[in-house]
């Protein structure tokens, strides 16, 4: 794995809780509108409880239940492709629908429908289409709470928070569904790093856990902030006895966030697992495909981890997964190769950054970081710190001053993470290499 700071809240990354709570409501869990059930899917799920909550008494590590993850035979959903080409259909609809009568529900509509492919295929001119149909919507209909409201989850998306929340500010509960409001305040304070402002769904569990997918995965992400596995294993599987619908993306999902919960900590093999069964629900979903590479990169597998790149690649045109393609030639000892794919990786990030430089400069400085260009990457890292204070922010501010040698900062970023009381894998490492006694007694 390179030694670039995985963000803990990067929404174009999927490393947040992405279907997030704020879309799974909107969209019904982002299936029951999309598709119909399989035929012999059953009513309830198989799986067992995973946490003895009444006795506040965890059981043992679940990761190897033999339901976790539950397999396609174990908690069955709808076919990938059939999911897929309702989720076309219906934007294709809803496209024409727009097209001939432009109205704000349909834009909104639109707007999510579009906005879950992407979170699925990874292809960002859906994403930016439906931004361009939301910010020319929104701005002519004002009045129009739940719109303005999916403005506001587009605007955190591409990380510019200052907009979203400006436009949030003008929202009231009257005017859209309480629970929306809500998620969406959490999600953007959890971007910012405003950690003593975040709701209950992002806390660790007390005595009346919530019977729902997204609050306990939320809270599982939680648990990985404080630097536990084992109660974020357990949140994770909970969450899958609780999935009620024949969706295959939530699910995909679900494996997918538990995988990076294990890859940050350095569970190589534990996380492949997750994400070949995050594929083997849903081939198309990106992130699961571009992780199972980055793990099997690690493992030395290199054919297997080419293929994927390369399938991945040609889906999502993503300059990221060039730049993990390109390491991949590197340690394989294809220098030349390596080189020609770092400079795509390079271009392409030039151009998402004169796009989007909210919403990749933190991607690029990781990416500058790896490859050397370590001023470039100082100057993308401080862009994206006054942009947002949360821990894989500040992490990554960190990472980069001590590659410069700057030892002062990077212990004051460390000194901040360890204010907000969380310990996610990636601090425990940098404080382990940074030796800030040198700078306290200085």
């Amino acid at each position: 794995m390179s030694g670039a700071i995985r963000p803990v809240t990067g929404p174009l990354s999927g490393l947040r809780a992405s279907c997030s709570a704020f879309l799974a409501l909107w969209l019904g869990a982002c299936s029951s509108t999309v598709v119909q059930a399989p035929a012999g899917a059953p009513a309830e799920p198989v799986a067992a409880s995973a946490i003895d909550w009444v006795g506040k008494r965890p059981l043992p590590l679940v990761l190897y239940l033999p339901n976790w993850p539950a397999d396609p035979d174990q908690l069955r959903t709808t076919s990938a492709n059939i999911y897929l080409d309702n989720l076309d259909a219906r934007i294709s609809q809803l496209q024409r629908s727009f097209d001939h009568r432009p109205d704000p529900d349909l834009a909104q509509a639109l707007a999510l429908s579009l906005t879950h492919r992407y979170r699925i295929r990874g292809v960002l001119a859906d994403a930016e289409a439906a931004g361009a149909v939301l910010a020319a919507q929104a701005a002519a209909h004002p009045e129009h709470g739940s719109l303005q409201l999916a403005h506001a989850h587009w605007l955190a998306l591409f990380h510019r928070f200052g907009e979203a929340r400006e436009v949030i500010g003008k929202v009231t509960a009257s005017d859209v569904n309480a629970a929306l409001l809500a998620s969406q305040r959490d999600e953007i304070n959890l971007a910012l790093g405003r950690y003593e402002d975040l709701g209950a769904a992002f806390q660790l569990p007390g005595e009346n856990p919530p019977a729902d997918i997204y609050q306990l995965a939320a809270r599982a992400n939680a648990a990985v902030l404080q630097g536990d596995l084992d109660l974020a294993s357990r949140l994770y599987f909970e969450a899958q006895s609780h999935y009620r619908d024949v969706g295959p993306y939530p699910l995909a999902w679900l494996h997918t966030q538990q995988g990076i919960a294990l890859l940050r900590f350095g569970q190589i093999e534990q996380a492949a697992r997750f994400f070949s069964a995050a594929r083997d629900r849903l081939p198309q979903y990106y992130l699961a495909t571009e992780h199972l590479a980055e793990c099997l990169t690690e493992m030395g597998r290199f054919e297997e981890a080419r293929a994927l790149y390369a399938e991945v690649i040609e889906q999502t045109g993503n300059a990221e997964f060039l730049a993990a393609l390109a390491g991949l030639e590197e340690v394989a000892g294809n220098a030349a190769l390596a080189q020609s794919l770092q400079a795509q990786a390079q271009q392409g990030y030039s151009v998402l950054l004169e796009r989007h430089p909210d919403a990749y400069a933190q991607h690029a400085a990781e990416f500058y970081l790896d490859i050397g260009q370590t001023e470039l990457a100082h100057e993308l890292a401080r862009r994206n710190l006054a942009l947002r204070q949360d821990v894989g922010s500040r992490l990554l501010s960190a990472e980069v001053a001590l590659r410069r040698g700057d030892l002062s900062t990077a212990c004051e970023q460390l000194k901040q993470v360890a204010a907000t009381g969380l310990q996610p894998p990636e601090y425990l490492d940098l404080r382990a290499r940074a030796d800030c006694a040198k700078v306290r007694s200085a």
